[in-house]
């Protein structure tokens, strides 16, 4: 019988701890939790399940700017410009100070060929944020398909006073250079035959990464109770 009694009150104590350490059921999840999983699955690039995960999300609360902008990222990564341009939209909508939300537009923008579009966005995020040496990048791929080769350079300038290693714009520097007729700065720089440039995907804005809440212990509390109370009728 004393075992008996120990057991019940063992199994009480098991008990709370499993409710108050439970994750939240699906009915309780907040527009932060589901957001909290979207940038989980990202990270291990199951994009399709991110992007719903920003849905819940969104639809909990639709100006949550975060979701919006880590949507777009997602779309981004699976080749739906077009949508990932919307999700963009309504990040810089909520926030207009949002500079990875409108560099990231430019990128998929860029991907759309709509590269004087691209150029607004890029020069709207650089505005806000201008040590960003990506957009610098990307902005001045897209300004070599306008042939505007002048301002490419000024770009990939700005973009290799930020980071003089970034190989990419050195490269198509060299690129812009050649078309305007100027001399290589660097022999070691290798040159490309035709301005094909690519985009730099800035990375992914993962803030705020809120804690997931946690089911709440009443229900832990209750089965202790009820295992005291047996255990005392037992005794």
């Amino acid at each position: 019988m004393q075992i008996e009694s120990k057991l019940c009150l063992l199994y009480g104590i098991i008990l709370i701890v499993l409710l108050t350490w439970c994750p939240a059921t699906a009915a309780n999840l907040t527009a932060e939790d589901y957001y909290n999983q979207g940038i989980d699955y990202a990270s291990l690039r199951q994009y399709t399940d991110a992007i719903a995960s920003y849905d819940n999300a969104t639809r909990i609360d639709p100006e949550y700017a975060y979701a919006w902008y880590n949507r777009g990222s997602a779309l981004l990564n699976l080749a739906r410009y077009g949508d990932a341009v919307a999700s963009y939209d309504n990040a810089t909508r909520i926030d207009p100070e949002y500079a990875n939300a409108w560099i990231n537009r430019g990128v998929a923008l860029g991907r759309l060929g709509r590269y004087d579009d691209a150029i607004a966005s890029y020069d709207k995020g650089l505005k806000i944020n201008p040590d960003d040496a990506d957009a610098w990048y990307n902005r001045g791929n897209a300004l070599l398909y306008f042939e505007r080769y002048d301002d490419a350079i000024a770009s990939y300038d700005k973009a290799l006073k930020i980071n003089p290693g970034y190989s990419n714009a050195q490269q198509n520097r060299v690129v812009a250079l050649n078309q305007t007729g100027q001399s290589l700065p660097s022999p070691t720089i290798t040159q490309r035959q035709q301005p094909t440039p690519t985009m730099t995907l800035p990375p992914l804005n993962q803030q705020p990464t809120p804690k997931v809440p946690l089911l709440y212990a009443p229900f832990g509390a209750i089965a202790l109770v009820a295992a005291l109370s047996l255990w005392r009728r037992k005794s």
